[in-house]
This record gives structure tokens, C-alpha cells and sequence, in this order.
């Protein structure tokens, strides 16, 4: 048999995550449309860069 890797890749924040962070926080209704917002962003642009990484490292291992 060839090689197998399993790579797990991450998946966005979930709504409710955000929401009971803005919870213990004391973020207002008013504030929270923005946090999602920029949680939402930032997940975007983690996310994209590191399932690169994993692609990337999968197919280096896969040269080998």
C-alpha cells in the first residue's frame, strides 16, 4: 500500500462560540454586530492561510 495521511483541516468560529464570548464579556447588542463581523473576517483569512499550509505539507510528504 502507498502512503496515507489523514489531515484534519480547521473549520470556521461557530456562531454560538462568538456569541457566548460576547456573552461573558459583556458585549452590547449594538457592539456584537460588529465582533461578528470582524471574527467572521479574520476567521476567513486564517483559515484560507492555513489550509495552504496543509496542502502544502501534504504534498511535500507526498514527493517523498
Amino acid at each position: 500500500m502507498g502512503m496515507i495521511r489523514v489531515a484534519s483541516r480547521p473549520g470556521p468560529i461557530s456562531w454560538l462560540a462568538i456569541d457566548r464570548w460576547c456573552e461573558a464579556n459583556r458585549v452590547t447588542d449594538d457592539e456584537r454586530v460588529y465582533v461578528f463581523d470582524l471574527i467572521r473576517a479574520l476567521d476567513v483569512v486564517f483559515l484560507k492561510h492555513r489550509n495552504n499550509a496543509i496542502t502544502q505539507d501534504i504534498q511535500t510528504l507526498m514527493r517523498k
